[in-house]
């Protein structure tokens, strides 16, 4: 005796049906390229290449926060002055294209960190990115 396969059948295209009908395609992901830091993305040259803005927050002695600019100088207390600050410096580029790159000391709090994210996004950066902690 053999046990009847039609309904088995019906069953296996019911559910091959129901998988086709249920799966979305999409396009595959692509590799993004990456060079090193030291190295020019082809078709640029080296000097075409623009070292990133680093903003470093620490605490201040009063215990607020000072958004320093590694390397520069510059330095502010309040997220307006940050602010206007990083505008001038988008000006003086003549680029949004330049990376801003905020990284805060251990000991401040995420909201002053996320304060500076969304001054250099406010400010018309494009790219814009959270450096780990610094001890």
């Amino acid at each position: 005796m053999q046990p009847p396969l039609t309904p088995m059948i019906d069953v296996t295209f019911q559910l091959l049906l129901f998988f086709l009908l249920a799966t979305t395609f999409r396009q595959a992901e692509g590799q993004i390229p990456a060079a090193a830091a030291h190295e020019a993305p082809a078709g640029l040259a080296q000097q075409d290449v623009v070292k990133p803005l680093v903003l470093s927050l620490r605490r201040a002695a009063d215990g607020g926060v000072l958004y320093e600019l590694r390397g520069t100088g510059l330095a502010w207390k309040d997220p307006q002055e940050l602010y206007a600050g990083l505008v001038a410096l988008r000006e003086s580029f003549g680029s949004d294209q330049v990376p801003v790159i905020v990284r805060p000391n251990w000991d401040v709090a995420w909201s002053n960190v996320v304060e500076a994210f969304n001054q250099a996004l406010r400010a018309k950066f494009r790219n814009v990115g959270i450096h780990s902690a610094a001890r």
